[in-house]
């Protein structure tokens, strides 16, 4: 059927019903040419009264597939005929021409451009139109720091010194903090580790007040962002509902690949289908401590525009907070599995 002319086939039909059509018009001549009556001579005119019918109406309109410079004959206009610009066309009510409008110069949409908005339901501005937080929406903090060879700059480890004074009161609390100049002898000096804060201090041990130096390390953010934003925990409702959401994506999106418990890998060794049964590379394992150490926009730029040769989830996992709560998820499975890298 489908190897078949379609104007061929039909026209095909139409000459088969016009054949049938002129041989009951020659039976109804030769039948009223003899004289017959009765029942079969009403049928017969009734019959060759369609088909003349249908045959004007074949050589009014003609054949399928017949071209024609005329306009097409239209009972129903269709809607191409109503009245409106179409794309690129000329308009007269502008001094420019232009039917097309061009946006108001330095906005972008932040409501409507969707089937709800435009059918009247404004319910309110949706700010994923407006995407002003770079840091949310991309992960990005600083967009132009990036190394010699064009690749975003990993975070660097800063350490800062602060010299204080401090003053105790006889029975050993504090009484006040004052900025000084670093006077400690670094041989009479302490190295002690305050909650994984502080790298080291120089205390100098007297009884009435001390000199110290404090030295603090802490990881400086540069392409990518550190820490998930605090939108995103506002707007999943706390950090339950977010690990919760996060979950439940993992296991939709994530989990064929890298197993549930997202160790990846492939063959006999795999946790997800994707690499037990070799259907590609094998996936990555994100409790790794080179996962672990990647800031966690990092983490939102794979999930979004993947890394080798996985590919990009953006377009399936459309919602950003979505997103942000894969990232928190697979952090909480990086704890559960042991966080090497982050101790």
């Amino acid at each position: 059927m489908y190897g078949v002319d379609p104007n061929l086939f039909m026209n095909g039909v139409l000459a088969a019903v016009l054949a049938t059509g002129a041989l009951v018009l020659v039976a109804t001549v030769l039948a009223a040419w003899l004289g017959c009556r009765g029942r079969v001579m009403s049928y017969l005119y009734m019959f060759t009264a369609l088909f003349v019918t249908f045959g004007a109406v074949v050589g009014v309109l003609g054949f399928r597939g017949r071209g024609s410079d005329a306009r097409p004959w239209h009972l129903f206009l269709d809607m191409k005929y109503q009245a409106k610009y179409t794309s690129q066309g000329q308009s007269r009510y502008f001094a420019d021409g232009r039917s097309s409008r061009l946006p108001v110069e330095g906005t972008v949409p932040f409501d409507g451009t969707d089937y709800a908005a435009d059918a009247g339901r404004h319910a309110a501005p949706n700010p994923d139109f407006l995407k002003a937080d770079p840091r949310y929406y991309t992960g990005v903090a600083n967009a132009a720091a990036k190394g010699p060879d064009g690749a975003p700059a990993k975070p660097a480890w800063v350490t800062t010194e602060t010299a204080v004074a401090l003053r105790f009161k006889p029975h050993g609390h504090w009484f006040g903090v004052r900025v000084v100049p670093p006077t400690i002898p670094p041989e009479k000096s302490v190295e002690p580790r305050l909650r994984g804060r502080w790298v080291g201090a120089r205390v100098w041990p007297v009884k009435q007040s001390a000199a110290v130096t404090v030295r603090s390390t802490k990881l400086n953010e540069t392409y990518w962002v550190n820490n998930l934003p605090p939108t995103a925990v506002e707007r999943a409702g706390g950090w339950e509902a977010l690990l919760k959401r996060g979950q439940t994506q993992f296991d939709r999106h994530c989990a064929v690949c890298h197993g549930a418990s997202g160790r990846g890998g492939g063959g006999e060794l795999a946790y997800g289908i994707v690499g037990a049964y070799g259907l590609s590379v094998p996936p990555a394992n994100v409790v790794a401590p080179e996962i672990q150490t990647q800031p966690d926009g990092q983490l939102f730029g794979t999930v979004t525009n993947g890394k080798g040769a996985m590919p990009g989830y953006g377009h399936k996992v459309r919602d950003v907070l979505d997103r942000w709560a894969i990232v928190a998820y697979v952090r909480e499975l990086q704890f559960a599995y042991g966080t090497p890298a982050v101790k």
